[in-house]
């Protein structure tokens, strides 16, 4: 999630556990404590371009973690509060704070590895983008209202009201996959995965991503409120393995060992991108939701299998994609 939504999620959760006299303490040390386990993006190395991408949303966003980053925050801002308060409120907040952080996270597509070190699997539940105004707004007003009002019960009535956003997410999500399970078996498709992700900013237009046989299938999934739903053909692509393609590359190369590392951050949902050669790119974002221009990818150079991938950002946005993208949230995919 962006690290605004993160900090004011921080901000609200802690400040909920607060008595009035110390709501703007719980607030600070919340939202520093939601910010928090982001800074693991500075794990990175100019050797190893995937070393980011491995690490972000990695031990600082486990549960486990969860009590030593909020010791570690609170050991920090006790250096500036210690003589306004206690460390054991410092602690409670910071932490409550950090509490939030790795579980919104979990909420979008990019994937979390929330139970580290039990398991190495990423928790993604796909409920809700990783920006989205509205559940943001949701924490902004009602915090404003809190602090204004100097009312606990505000600050948990939009605590509640954003877990009901959340709640609807996963609703909607139900929605998108009996809609793609219906359409997938009058395609006489069998599928063997599935992606669903709602597209940056809401929740009602998704893209999905199944897999069937040899071959990924991806489509547009306009699910509105009130009216019927629109489904908007996409690309087909040949499934790749991680293990044979580039049969150039031995098993123990670096380069081999680089693609496993980016199909295990991609959920395994990897293509060869048709626009640049030898790229490996990540099926689970598009530019838009039905297409196979991936966000990001890796480079791979067959004749220098010992050095590492790049990492490449593949992002193009012309002029013309928001206002596309706009009619798209409006259900028109017959201008596209």
């Amino acid at each position: 999630m962006d690290p605004c939504t993160q900090g004011l999620l921080g901000t609200v959760f802690a400040s909920s556990f607060a008595k009035k006299d110390k709501l703007k303490f719980a607030a600070i040390c919340g939202g520093i404590g939601g910010l928090a386990p982001d800074l693991d993006v500075l794990i990175k190395s100019d050797n190893d371009p995937l070393l980011f991408i491995e690490y972000h949303r990695h031990f600082t966003h486990s549960l486990a973690f969860v009590p030593f980053g909020g010791l570690i925050v609170a050991a920090f801002l006790y250096l500036f509060f210690k003589n306004l308060t206690s460390f054991k409120y410092t602690y409670m907040f910071s932490t409550l704070g950090y509490l939030t952080h790795g579980l919104l996270d979990s909420c979008t597509s990019y994937g979390t590895s929330l139970l580290w070190p039990f398991s190495d699997f990423r928790v993604a539940w796909n409920i809700i983008s990783i920006i989205d105004p509205i559940y943001t707004f949701i924490l902004f007003i009602f915090l404003i209202l809190c602090l204004f009002r100097k009312s606990v019960l505000l600050i948990r009535t939009g605590l509640i009201i954003s877990f009901i956003y959340l709640a609807f997410g996963f609703i909607k999500y139900g929605q998108v996959k009996s809609y793609m399970l219906a359409i997938a078996n009058n395609r006489g498709h069998k599928i063997e995965r599935i992606l669903l992700n709602p597209t940056i900013g809401n929740t009602i237009l998704w893209r999905s991503v199944y897999q069937s046989s040899d071959n990924y299938y991806v489509d547009a999934v306009y699910m509105p409120l009130f009216s019927e739903a629109i489904l908007r053909e996409g690309v087909t692509l040949k499934v790749i393995d991680k293990e044979n393609v580039f049969p150039e590359l031995s098993n123990i190369s670096v380069q081999r060992k680089d693609i496993r590392r980016f199909s295990y951050f991609s959920q395994n949902y990897i293509y060869l991108h048709p626009e640049h050669e030898n790229m490996i790119a990540d099926l689970r974002y598009g530019t838009f939701p039905y297409d196979d221009k991936s966000l990001w990818g890796i480079k791979i150079d067959v004749n220098n299998p010992d050095e590492h991938v790049s990492f490449t950002n593949l992002r193009n946005f012309n002029d013309s994609y928001y206002n596309d993208f706009w009619l798209m949230l409006k259900g028109r995919f017959n201008s596209q």
